[in-house]
């Protein structure tokens, strides 16, 4: 017996193969209240230290819910599959930078 059928990529992920593939959420990820956010489609979100092993400092736009406990968003370079708790709502300066800051940057925009 497989657990492939049930892998939150099949027939979503261009690079799933019929086995768990590296760029997207190979483990389904334990649901917490505190990362219950509800998105809505547009929002502007940006990957959290949480994001497995893909990092990107684009801004991303909700596309809508993939499952469940997963959202489909997209960059100008990506679009992938991610769990509530990758994802953050992008703030006013990022916006602006039209990127993700870093916590230094973040705390320098915040005393400008």
């Amino acid at each position: 017996m497989t657990n492939i059928p049930k892998h939150p990529c099949a027939n979503k992920c261009t690079e799933f193969k019929g086995e768990q593939c590296k760029t997207c959420l190979v483990q389904e990820l334990p649901s917490h209240k505190s990362c219950d956010v509800d998105f809505l489609p547009g929002d502007v979100v940006v990957l959290t230290k949480l994001c497995r092993t893909f990092y990107s400092n684009d801004l991303f736009e909700i596309k809508g819910k993939a499952t469940e406990r997963l959202w489909s968003i997209k960059s100008k370079n990506h679009h992938i599959i991610v769990a509530s708790k990758e994802i953050r709502p992008a703030t006013v300066a990022e916006i602006q930078s039209k990127r993700r800051l870093t916590e230094a940057e973040q705390a320098l925009a915040e005393v400008s």
